[in-house]
C-alpha cells in the first residue's frame, strides 16, 4: 500500500469569526491538486497547518506518512512552500544572500536549476529584496521553491502579482517539476486557467468547508449543461437526479452534477436532449456554494 503524500483527517481550526473544517483529504504522490476557492475560504490557513506554522485544534495531518511530532526538520526539508505573502525581507539582504541561506538549509538544492530559473525570470543576484516589486518577489519565491527540489510543493496563489510572461514561465516550470519522479503539488488558486492547465484533482472550498474533491476528468464528465426540448417547471426539474439548477423556457436549460443519472431520468420520461455543453469550473463552485447554503 502506497503512502499518501498528504493525509488530512478530521482537521479543524477555530477562530473567533471563522472555522476551518472538519476536513478530510488524502493526496497520492505524483499528482497536482488545485484547491479552489475565493479569498477567505480557508486555503491559506490550511497551507499553514500543512507547514505546522498553525496547529489544528483537532484532527491529524501527516505528510509522507509521518507527523511533525516525529521529524519536523527533516519533513520541512522535503517541502517547498510558496506563501501568499512576500518573502521575509531581511534588512539589506540581496537575492544572492537569500539564495546562499536557502541552499544551506535544503540538502537537495539544485544550483543549476536556480541559475536557469534566475535567468528565465530575470532575477539579478545583486538586487535588494526589499526593493523588488511584488511580481519580482513572487518570481524569487517560486524559483527558490523549485530549486529546493522538494517532494511536495505548496503554492499559495502562485500567480498573484505575475505578469502574463512570468505566469507562462511558471506554468512551464511546474510541468517540468512534475516530470521528475513522484513529486506532488498542492496549489491554492482562484485562477481557473491554472486549474485547467495543471490540475489532476480539484478541491473546492468555501467558508472553511471542503465542498467537493474529485479528479478533474470526472468533474468534466459529470457536470454538464443540458438543453431539453420540453417545457418543465423549475420545481419539477430540480427533483431530477443530479440537477442543481434550471432555467425554464421554450428550451429548458438544466445544470447537472451527475449527467448519467439526469440523462437516464430524462430518457425514461421521454424528454429529448437537444444540446449538451461542459460546465466551467467557476460555475461548478458557484453551484456547490448555493447547494451548501440551501442545506
Amino acid at each position: 500500500m502506497s503512502v499518501y503524500a498528504v493525509s488530512i483527517e478530521g482537521v479543524e481550526k477555530r477562530y473567533e469569526r471563522f472555522q476551518l473544517g472538519p476536513i478530510r483529504l488524502t493526496v497520492e504522490p505524483g499528482v497536482v491538486v488545485a484547491i479552489v476557492g475565493s479569498n477567505g475560504s480557508g486555503k491559506t490557513t490550511l497551507f499553514h497547518m500543512l507547514m505546522n506554522t498553525v496547529q489544528p485544534d483537532r484532527g491529524d495531518i501527516r505528510l509522507f506518512g509521518e507527523s511533525y511530532a516525529e521529524r519536523e526538520v527533516e519533513m520541512k526539508r522535503r517541502i517547498g512552500f510558496m506563501a501568499e505573502s512576500s518573502y521575509a525581507e531581511e534588512a539589506g539582504w540581496r537575492i544572492r544572500d537569500i539564495v546562499s541561506f536557502t541552499s544551506h538549509w535544503y540538502p537537495n538544492w539544485d544550483a543549476g536549476k536556480w541559475e536557469a530559473l534566475a535567468e528565465r525570470f530575470e532575477l539579478d543576484p545583486k538586487a535588494k529584496v526589499n526593493l523588488l516589486s511584488k511580481g519580482m518577489k513572487r518570481r524569487l519565491m517560486f524559483s527558490l521553491c523549485i530549486a529546493q527540489s522538494p517532494e511536495l510543493l505548496l503554492l499559495d496563489e502562485p500567480s498573484s502579482g505575475l505578469d502574463p510572461s512570468a505566469w507562462r514561465i511558471m506554468l512551464d516550470e511546474i510541468k517540468k517539476f512534475m516530470t521528475a519522479g513522484d513529486r506532488t503539488v498542492l496549489m491554492a488558486t482562484h485562477t481557473m486557467e491554472e486549474v485547467r492547465r495543471l490540475a489532476d484533482y480539484v478541491a473546492f472550498v468555501h467558508d472553511g468547508k471542503l465542498l467537493e474533491y474529485k479528479d478533474k476528468d470526472t468533474l468534466s464528465y459529470d457536470w454538464k449543461t443540458l438543453w431539453i426540448g420540453a417545457a418543465i417547471e423549475e420545481a419539477e426539474a430540480v427533483q431530477l437526479p443530479g440537477v442543481v439548477d434550471c432555467e425554464p423556457g421554450g428550451t429548458t436549460r438544466l445544470t447537472t452534477r451527475d449527467v448519467s443519472a439526469t440523462e437516464q431520468a430524462l430518457e425514461q420520461a421521454g424528454i429529448e436532449i437537444v444540446n449538451r455543453q461542459p460546465v466551467e469550473l467557476d460555475e461548478m463552485l458557484h453551484h456547490l456554494i448555493a447547494m451548501k447554503k440551501q442545506k
